[in-house]
């Protein structure tokens, strides 16, 4: 982190970035993993945002708002995406049709692209709590599975099988609300 806050000149964009970093490190490496699936490259992909954000620290207003977040895994999605072009060279078409796709049939992940944040808080309101709570554990508060688990007092198994659910019965929410 050190590279990076040299990098910039205001100490109120250093305390900024530092922020940014505490606040959404774990979250960017999610999103990074989600598209590489190595934790190596997606270390890597998280880096070259960090990197990418020293650039463009005026863009975000309020570290902590919705806005941000979705900026940050812009960049870091992109960034993923630019390792596997890198690694894969031509392969990676093949890649962003199936990506895309897979990305489209997912509601949930939709709503999230959107930033419809106050509509998917109402629909996962209308969980039953025990597939609530561990939902919202796991993307709301980006606790692993670990933490979840003892949090609850239940094993890692449990918490997976809850999520998992959790996210099927949300998804059918928002099919039948029509979203």
């Amino acid at each position: 982190m050190l590279i990076f806050l040299s990098m910039i000149e205001t100490e109120e964009e250093k305390d900024k970035f530092v922020q940014i970093y505490e606040s959404y490190s774990h979250f960017m490496w999610y999103v990074a993993n989600e598209v590489l699936w190595d934790k190596y490259l997606a270390e890597d992909a998280v880096q070259e945002a960090f990197l990418a954000l020293t650039r463009h620290l005026d863009k975000i207003e309020d570290v902590k708002s919705p806005k941000t977040k979705k900026f940050l895994m812009t960049i870091t999605k992109s960034k993923a995406i630019d390792i596997i072009r890198k690694e894969k060279g031509d392969l990676i078409e093949e890649f962003d049709e199936s990506f895309i796709q897979e990305k489209q049939d997912d509601l949930l992940h939709e709503y999230i692209e959107k930033e419809s944040h106050e509509a998917l808080l109402g629909s996962i309101a209308k969980l039953d709590d025990i597939y609530r709570i561990v939902f919202e554990y796991k993307y709301l508060h980006e606790l692993s599975d670990k933490e979840i688990a003892d949090l609850l007092g239940v094993t890692q198994k449990v918490v997976n099988v809850r999520i998992f659910r959790a996210r099927k019965k949300l998804q059918d929410i928002l099919a039948k609300e029509g979203h």
